[in-house]
C-alpha cells in the first residue's frame, strides 16, 4: 500500500518576517478591538511589550489574535 503525500509536502515553506514594531501595534490593535486594553493604556503596554523576549512576543499577539477573533465571532 503506497501512502499518499500530504498536502503541505509539496509547497516550498513561507518565510515570515516580522518587526517588533508590527508585531506590538498589532497586539495593541487586536486587544483594543477586543476590548481588553484600553486606548489610553496603549503607549504604557506598548513599553511593556519591548521588554518580552521575541518568542513571548509571538505568543502574545497569538492570544491576542484569538480574542480579537472571539469577540468578533469567528
Amino acid at each position: 500500500m503506497s501512502q499518499q503525500p500530504s498536502k503541505n509536502e509539496n509547497k516550498d515553506w513561507a518565510e515570515l518576517k516580522l518587526d517588533r514594531v508590527t508585531i506590538t501595534n498589532s497586539i495593541c490593535s487586536n486587544l483594543v478591538s477586543a476590548g481588553i486594553l484600553l486606548p489610553a493604556e496603549v503607549d504604557r503596554y506598548k513599553a511593556l511589550l519591548q521588554t518580552y523576549d521575541p518568542l513571548t512576543l509571538v505568543k502574545v499577539l497569538l492570544v491576542s489574535k484569538e480574542h480579537r477573533a472571539a469577540l468578533e465571532g469567528d
